[in-house]
C-alpha cells in the first residue's frame, strides 16, 4: 500500500482543491492510501474530503503565526508517508523544502497555475525554481504549464510530466429536468430566462467585469458569478453603476457546484490568463455549451472551437456574438453542449488522471529503490 499525503495551502473553493478531491476520490483503493493536510484553516473542501473517509489535517488556524511549520514536521515524521504531494505555492515554497530538510518522503509538486508569465509575475520565478530543487517529480496540468517551467524556470523537461486535470463525470453530468428546475428555483431564476454562469476567484485575471459590460448589451440574458475574492467590491460598484438591474448577480461561494451548473443554459469563462481550469471542465462534463477566452490550453481543451466557442478576452463584441448564437439557436447550443460532454469523457476523466498520477508514484518509488530504468 502506498501512503500519500496531499499538502495544499487551504481547502477553500478553488480549482486545485477540486483536483485534490478528485484525486483522492478516484484513488486505487487496493494500492493507495491518502490523507490531506491544509497549511491553514479548513474550508468546504475539507468536509467533502472527510465525507469520503479521507483524514484531513489542518496544520494551523491561520497563516500567522506559522504553526504549520512544526505541525507539518511532526505530521510527516510520524506519518511515515511514501509520497508527499504538494499543491499551490505555499505548500511548494514552504512545506516541500522543509520536508526535504527532514529527509521525508518522495516529493511531488503539482503545478495548477496558468503558464502565462503575465499571470505568475517575474517575482515568482526565483522562489518557484529554487523550491523545485526539492522535487523528485513535477506534474503540470497542461503542455503550456510544462513549457513555462522549462522556459522560464529552467526546469529540466524530463523532470516534468503532463497530467491534465480530470473531472468526475459521474458527479458532473447533464441534469434531469427535475434537477434543473430545482436548481433554478433555489437560485431564484425566473421563468425561462436564458442564464449564463461563470465560476472562479474574483480576481483581476478572471476578467469578470466583462460580464457587466455584456449584460448592458444583452438585455434578455441573466448572468451569475460564483466565487469570492478581492475584486468583489469593484464588481459590486460596477453593477450598481450600470443600468442592468439585477441581471448580474454575485452568488459568493457555491459549495454545490453541480447544482450551480444545473441551473445554467451556458457557461462563460472570460479569463485573461488560465491553465486548464477545473470550472471549464466541470461545465463541459455537465453538457453545457461553453463560451471561453481563446487561450492556448483552453484552445486544446475545446479542440480549437469544435467543442465550444472561443473569443478574444479583450473583445467584448466577440463574447456578445457567441452568446447571441446560443440564445437564438437552442439546437446549436444543445449540440455544442453534447460535444463538450463527449470531449470531457474522452480526454478529461478523473479516473484517468488519478491513474496517471498513481503511476508516477509507483515509478518514483521504483527509482528510489533502485529498481527503475
Amino acid at each position: 500500500m502506498i501512503r500519500v499525503l496531499h499538502v495544499i495551502d487551504h481547502l477553500g473553493l478553488g480549482g486545485a482543491q477540486s483536483a485534490v478531491l478528485d484525486l483522492v476520490r478516484n484513488r486505487d483503493l487496493h494500492q493507495v492510501e491518502c490523507e490531506v493536510a491544509t497549511m491553514h484553516g479548513r474550508g468546504p473542501f475539507a468536509e467533502a474530503i472527510e465525507q469520503i473517509g479521507i483524514p484531513v489535517h489542518s496544520l494551523s488556524t491561520g497563516r500567522w503565526p506559522p504553526h504549520y511549520l512544526w505541525n507539518f514536521a511532526k505530521l510527516v515524521r510520524d506519518g511515515h508517508y511514501d509520497i508527499l504531494h504538494f499543491h499551490l505555492s505555499g505548500s511548494n515554497w514552504i512545506a516541500k523544502p522543509l520536508a526535504a530538510v527532514l529527509g521525508q518522503g518522495l516529493r511531488i509538486s503539482h503545478d495548477h497555475a496558468s503558464g502565462d508569465i503575465r499571470f505568475r509575475g517575474l517575482a515568482s520565478l526565483l522562489p518557484d525554481a529554487l523550491a523545485h530543487g526539492a522535487s523528485h517529480r513535477i506534474i503540470a496540468v497542461s503542455d503550456g504549464v510544462k513549457e513555462f517551467l522549462t522556459r522560464w524556470e529552467g526546469i529540466p523537461a524530463d523532470l516534468v510530466k503532463v497530467v491534465p486535470n480530470g473531472i468526475d463525470t459521474g458527479v458532473f453530468q447533464p441534469p434531469t429536468c427535475e434537477d434543473r428546475q430545482k436548481a433554478r428555483e433555489t437560485l431564484g431564476i425566473s421563468g425561462q430566462a436564458f442564464t449564463v454562469g461563470a465560476m472562479g476567484r474574483l480576481a483581476p485575471e478572471k476578467n469578470f467585469s466583462l460580464l457587466v459590460a455584456l449584460a448592458g448589451v444583452l438585455p434578455d440574458v441573466q448572468f451569475l458569478i460564483a466565487g469570492e475574492g478581492p475584486e468583489r467590491p469593484k464588481l459590486e460598484a460596477l453593477i450598481k453603476a450600470s443600468n442592468i438591474g439585477n441581471r448580474v448577480r454575485l452568488l459568493g461561494q457555491v459549495t454545490d457546484r453541480a447544482a450551480f451548473y444545473s441551473a445554467l443554459d451556458a457557461f462563460v469563462l472570460p479569463s485573461l490568463y488560465e491553465g486548464l481550469p477545473m470550472a471549464l471542465l466541470e461545465a463541459m462534463a455537465m453538457g453545457l455549451p461553453c463560451v471561453s477566452s481563446d487561450l492556448p490550453d483552453i484552445f486544446h481543451a475545446l479542440r480549437g472551437g469544435d467543442d465550444g466557442l472561443l473569443c478574444s478576452p479583450t473583445d467584448p463584441r466577440s463574447f456578445v456574438n457567441a452568446i447571441s448564437q446560443l440564445t437564438h439557436n437552442t439546437g446549436f447550443a444543445k449540440t455544442l453542449g453534447m460535444a463538450a460532454r463527449r470531449r470531457c469523457l474522452a480526454m478529461f476523466s478523473a479516473k484517468t488522471s488519478a491513474a496517471a498520477v498513481e503511476n508516477i508514484y509507483r515509478l518514483e518509488l521504483l527509482f528510489a529503490r533502485g529498481q527503475g530504468h
